[in-house]
């Protein structure tokens, strides 16, 4: 049933989705109607059913778009969302909400960050160039969002389709906010952990192996290694992206709203292909254990 709320237009969620507890914070993801935005889509709809939370689907139409085009779009993606979900999984899919809401979309879904669990949207604009496009909304949320974003790009080999998840450390400091987040991912995908040590080695510390072990106890199912990084860290981090599902890395605080100053988060966005998970370091990151039991086999691909 169509919702008409302001200039905002929403779909009351489906009667043969499955019931879920209003109170738990939803997977937003930003929908363009595009091939990617089905891909960010479903990727959102896996990882809100490991939270046993709902999926906001929204498309945010400019001020002189008819809203129902919009919605239009909601729905056929949601329709490709439930289509996919039938095919590789017996369990009913979360709950689907789509949403059409008005204005710039960068603002808006930052606005929905904030009581978002997790923000999901496509990137097309990984590459060199990309740090110079002006307008870009992945790079803005990056940079902005209030809780976890994962960009989701095009698949750039089939290798990184099945590949590990990959996880940035430059410090303790982004080790205890990305750690959990990271775990977490891969035990959902089913997929491996590649711990990428970035630190420098003058004051590189024991306290990352203890927070690895910590998590491999409550993550029992992902098998994890370590690759200690003692060159150049920005080639060290192009090459073990390169087949990587998805890179998780933090994102400092001190560089809010002005991601490009963050050197390794920087590479991460303009200078890799594959997916990323941007933790904004003292946010709401995605942890805990009570997911586990959920996972479902799937890739980003």
């Amino acid at each position: 049933m169509l919702a008409v709320m302001g200039s905002d237009i929403r779909v009351e969620p489906a009667e043969n989705a499955s019931a879920v507890p209003v109170a738990l914070s939803p997977v937003v993801a930003g929908v363009d109607g595009s091939e990617l935005a089905v891909r960010a889509a479903y990727w959102a709809a896996v990882e809100a059913d490991a939270r046993q939370a709902p999926v906001h689907l929204v498309h945010i139409a400019t001020r002189d778009e008819v809203g129902v085009e919009g919605m239009e779009v909601l729905l056929a993606t949601r329709q490709a969302v439930l289509d996919r979900w039938s095919r590789t999984s017996q369990r009913p899919a979360p709950v689907i909400e789509p949403q059409v809401l008005v204005g710039d979309p960068a603002v808006r879904l930052e606005e929905l960050s904030a009581t978002a669990a997790l923000l999901v949207v496509g990137d097309t604009q990984a590459g060199p160039l990309a740090g110079i496009l002006h307008g870009s909304v992945a790079a803005t949320l990056a940079g902005a969002s209030r809780c976890p974003v994962a960009l989701i790009r095009p698949l750039h080999n089939a290798a990184s389709a099945v590949g590990p998840v990959l996880v940035a450390v430059e410090d303790t400091v982004s080790a205890e906010q990305t750690l959990p987040a990271a775990f977490r991912v891969a035990a959902t995908h089913h997929s491996s952990l590649l711990v990428a040590d970035l630190r420098h080695r003058a004051v590189a510390t024991d306290d990352l192996d203890a927070l690895i072990n910590r998590y491999r106890e409550q993550f029992a199912t992902v098998t994890t290694q370590c690759a200690t990084v003692a060159g150049d860290r920005h080639t060290a981090l192009e090459r073990l992206s390169a087949a990587a599902q998805l890179l998780v890395i933090a994102r400092d605080e001190h560089h809010r709203w002005r991601a490009h100053l963050n050197p390794m988060l920087h590479l991460a966005l303009h200078h890799t292909h594959c997916p990323v998970l941007v933790v904004p370091q003292g946010g709401r990151a995605a942890t805990g254990s009570e997911h586990l039991g959920r996972h479902r086999t799937t890739t980003v691909g």
